[in-house]
């Protein structure tokens, strides 16, 4: 029995639309992730190629660290809608086209070559913290207008990267580091405080609606 080809959900990639993740092999290996807009054949076609869109391209290594990661969210959320469980291939791996929106989310965060280990560790974090809508919006935005792989760090990308990567070591600080709080410069302070002493109080004066006005001030005797 021939097991079925590596996926999250997607039976057939030429059939819908979903995402291809394509792991390069070499010393530069690299993960490649593609945006298949499968479709079925019409009554006219013998044969039919979906259209694919090149959405990120990053290291393996960081593909190394995501990947478990990953896998177990998709199962857990497969497993909660009763479908079967899916697994990364050895070279392609076929996506669904909502998860595969949410996996690009993540590696374009992390998919520049300076990020670093702990920056990755944390955006896995921040990403699993998200809801599945938010990651989904955030989809959106970003491949409106960086969505191609040579894009990586312009724009919503580079504001991904700021954005899920952000809770390092490097980036907590104290109260007493902020910028932008201080003080007006001292003024010298002229009033009865200044002498020690305490402010007098001053008489509040009669109006003809205050019934104070009505009773005279007490005389005092000889």
């Amino acid at each position: 029995m021939v097991a079925p080809p590596a996926n999250f959900d997607c039976a057939d990639i030429y059939q819908e639309h979903s995402y291809l993740v394509r792991l390069t092999k070499g010393r530069d290996a690299k993960v490649h992730v593609f945006e298949v807009f499968g479709r079925p054949p019409t009554d006219h076609e013998t044969e039919w190629a979906p259209e694919t869109i090149l959405r990120c391209e990053a290291s393996h290594d960081v593909w190394d660290v995501i990947s478990p990661e990953v896998r177990s969210e998709f199962n857990r959320r497969l497993k909660a809608e009763g479908k079967p469980a899916g697994r990364w291939g050895a070279e392609e791996t076929t996506v669904q086209r909502l998860l595969g929106k949410e996996l690009l989310v993540l590696l374009w965060a992390v998919e520049r070559p300076d990020v670093q280990a702990e920056e990755v560790a944390v955006a896995i974090r921040n990403w699993l913290g998200l809801k599945i809508e938010e990651r989904w919006w955030l989809y959106t935005m970003t491949a409106a207008a960086t969505g191609l792989a040579h894009q990586s760090g312009m724009g919503w990308r580079g504001a991904l990267r700021q954005a899920l990567c952000f809770g390092t070591r490097a980036d907590t600080f104290h109260l007493g580091t902020i910028t932008g709080r201080g003080t007006l410069a001292p003024r010298g302070n002229s009033g009865p405080a200044a002498d020690g002493g305490k402010p007098a109080r001053k008489r509040k004066k009669s109006t003809p609606d205050d019934p104070g006005f009505l009773f005279s001030s007490p005389v005092p005797s000889k």
